[in-house]
């Protein structure tokens, strides 16, 4: 069934790298890459790497195509000033707007149309949270509020403000060129999410949706989407291999902005 484009939606496609069991696959994902893309993937050192590289662009090119009448093998992508992948052809598909983000086994992909969006994935059990460097990431009151917490309760926490402050930065566009304590993240209670804003970085907290979700196998998600002149938009997530199976998956946010 093809999607359509649609800013009342935000939706979010989940690989799991380990359930991609049929190895009939792995050509059909390597069919569908550019040159460019195959020369970017021959560059990682390792075989897992260049594993969910692959499945990483097959994602990608399979969904879109899901949102338009275009060959997930016809697709271009070009970097923003910062990075940030866009679309660049076919120049007739729709305003789609996506994000990529991926941690360990997973691969999530996000996508909208008519809204900036930027999402982040970590593994809360596979890595380590840098308790000790807690300024390198954070604005003072989180690293307070952190610190503040039993130290069985610090780990999830450290990696409930990194999801969110990636999603952010991500859906800015501008990477690490906004200072980290420039903003920062309060969660007050078991569902509570507010933005703050320094006024020096241009921005205003009310432009901004917040989610935070958690995702099976120990995964922590963020998506930061322009809140636009709209309702909330609904998030639906999907498990899928590309060029496979796929199904709904229910969520609900565990926090979110009003």
């Amino acid at each position: 069934m093809d999607l359509d484009a649609d800013s009342s939606r935000i939706d979010l496609w989940c690989s799991y790298i380990s359930e991609i069991g049929d190895g009939s696959l792995w050509p059909r994902y390597d069919a569908l890459l550019s040159a460019d893309e195959r020369a970017v993937q021959a560059r990682f050192r390792f075989a897992k790497d260049q594993r969910r590289y692959l499945i990483t662009r097959a994602l990608v090119r399979t969904v879109l195509s899901r949102y338009a009448a275009v060959r997930p093998e016809d697709w271009a992508f070009s970097a923003g000033p910062r990075g940030r992948p866009e679309i660049s052809a076919p120049r007739a598909a729709p305003a789609l707007e996506f994000n990529i983000s991926h941690s360990a086994d997973l691969v999530l992909l996000g996508v909208t149309a008519g809204r900036t969006l930027g999402i982040d994935t970590e593994s809360v059990t596979t890595r380590d949270a840098d308790i000790d460097g807690l300024d390198r990431y954070f604005a003072p009151q989180e690293s307070a509020a952190l610190l503040a917490l039993a130290p069985g309760e610090r780990r999830r926490r450290f990696f409930e403000l990194w999801t969110l402050k990636e999603s952010y930065l991500k859906a800015r566009g501008l990477g690490l060129a906004i200072a980290l304590d420039a903003f920062r993240f309060e969660l007050p209670g078991e569902r509570g999410l507010t933005l703050h804003m320094r006024p020096q970085l241009g921005d205003s907290p009310g432009r901004w949706r917040l989610w935070q979700l958690v995702l099976r196998c120990g995964y922590l998600a963020a998506v930061c989407a322009d809140r636009g002149a709209d309702a909330p938009p609904v998030i639906t997530l999907r498990e899928i291999v590309p060029l496979g199976s796929e199904k709904i998956v229910a969520i609900a946010p565990s926090r979110s902005t009003g």
